[in-house]
């Protein structure tokens, strides 16, 4: 079982590998759903951490809808990441006005990272989308591309609620031979994750605030987390 966690900082994703985790995601404003870090972080982090590092590529929270000049700043942040760090993946995600996955948009980011090291985790945007199980079944076509995963809570405000969406598009996987993973998010706790991954048999996680005491990554969670996980 993989387990990824959100940091916001270098302490953080410090602190993530040392508590356990196998993945950070690196982002900025928690609040916003998570926006692009600082260039210069986002290179610090990769440089310290031993274990992948996904770096958020998001211009604004608003919405997952990109004008010209929002793309104009994804591509400068994917040459810089691509350029200057060793990070892992980006994590992008884009919707049109008919509030589908901007297939468009997405292949001009996929051609960006062809020559690149860097993967590519599409977020929770899919959440939003109209079909969240279809556009999953989409993105499989995109395997053996940059594209290796999928974030996604199910269409639903948490993983727990969307349990029967990722239930579905995990067996899209099994039954299609994808090669693009279901990253299950949103709401994942120490006290859940055994229903989440009994329901799902999702392969990996991924943990914000449900790892956290006032805000601060908390040891003993990741203990608890790690203890509940040893049956998977």
């Amino acid at each position: 079982m993989l387990v990824e966690v959100i940091a916001t900082n270098l302490e953080e994703a410090l602190l993530a590998e040392k508590f356990g985790a196998h993945r950070v995601e690196l982002i900025h404003a928690f609040t916003d759903g998570g926006l692009s870090p600082c260039l210069e972080l986002s290179r610090e982090v990769c440089e310290a951490l031993t274990i992948p590092v996904n770096v958020m590529v998001r211009p604004h929270g608003e919405n997952f809808i990109y004008d010209q000049n929002d793309m104009y700043k994804i591509n400068s942040e994917i040459d810089y990441l691509a350029s200057k760090t060793k990070a892992s993946a980006i994590v992008f995600g884009a919707l049109n006005l008919a509030n589908s996955i901007d297939y468009r948009q997405l292949e001009l980011v996929l051609g960006l990272l062809d020559s690149s090291h860097l993967g590519l985790t599409f977020h929770r945007a899919i959440d939003v989308a109209n079909d969240v199980v279809g556009e999953f079944m989409e993105l499989q076509n995109y395997a053996g591309t940059s594209l290796q995963r999928v974030l996604s809570s199910g269409g639903a405000d948490t993983a727990l609620n969307g349990i029967s969406n990722l239930a579905s598009m995990q067996r899209l996987i099994k039954h299609s031979g994808g090669g693009v993973k279901l990253l299950a998010g949103s709401g994942v706790k120490p006290i859940n994750v055994v229903e989440l991954l009994l329901k799902t048999q999702v392969e990996e996680i991924h943990l914000g605030t449900g790892l956290r005491v006032n805000n601060q990554l908390n040891d003993e969670l990741f203990q608890q987390l790690f203890k509940n996980l040893e049956t998977f």
